[in-house]
């Protein structure tokens, strides 16, 4: 009765043996193997990494997670690394010793170059945020939400460069100043032309009122 109560308990398999043998040579080794098929988690349920389990990945079930918790650095170590849309549209692009290239829908909008960034496009800064040049910020341009600025804070000098042409115009295009390199400057009022220097002086359109 002992033995048949085994057998059963075996599942009266008369090759128990080799069956046990099979079964073991499908399980991976605590040693580590190679896997031949895919592994399966439920949400919430984690891959570990790590003594202190420094290192998860799961899905929640609304959300994915690559979680590097512990107090090292999280790399990723690549000749050329791409982020993208599960539909393979490209979020960004890294290559090593080269650029790294930021998209917007599939569409390049930033990239790092040797000697800086390229940008594709505007870039938009918030009411009084400044874009700011110099080690000390010397130059500022902004926007305070009321009125723009160009701010020279430092101890040098302003310089405003052109190769032909200067005009510093409204909104409407209609010009305030206009100065030509190498020729004359003008000023205006309202549009129209009052003060223009020449090489012999000034030409005034209208009347001079003195003080």
């Amino acid at each position: 009765n002992t033995l048949n109560e085994l057998a059963a308990a075996l599942g009266d398999d008369p090759n128990y043996a080799t069956t046990t043998a099979t079964a073991i040579g499908t399980k991976l080794p605590l040693a580590g193997g190679t896997m031949t098929g895919d592994t399966g988690h439920a949400d919430n349920v984690k891959a570990k990494f790590g003594a202190g389990d420094d290192l998860q990945i799961y899905h929640t079930g609304s959300s994915s997670y690559i979680d590097d918790s512990g107090t090292g650095d999280l790399n990723i170590r690549t000749s050329e690394l791409y982020i993208e849309k599960y539909t393979g549209e490209v979020m960004l692009r890294a290559v090593a010793d080269g650029a790294v290239t930021l998209y917007h829908n599939n569409a390049i909008k930033l990239a790092t170059t040797s000697t800086g960034v390229d940008v594709t496009g505007n870039v938009s800064l918030p009411d009084n945020g400044k874009a700011t040049f110099g080690a000390g910020d010397d130059l500022q341009i902004y926007h305070s939400g009321a009125d723009s600025y160009i701010a020279d804070t430092g101890a040098g000098d302003l310089y405003i460069r052109a190769s032909n042409e200067i005009r510093i115009q409204d909104g409407n295009e209609a010009n305030f100043l206009y100065a030509v390199e190498g020729g004359d400057i003008r000023l205006y009022h309202a549009g129209s032309e009052k003060l223009a220097s020449s090489a012999t002086g000034v030409n005034v359109t209208g009347t001079v009122t003195a003080d």
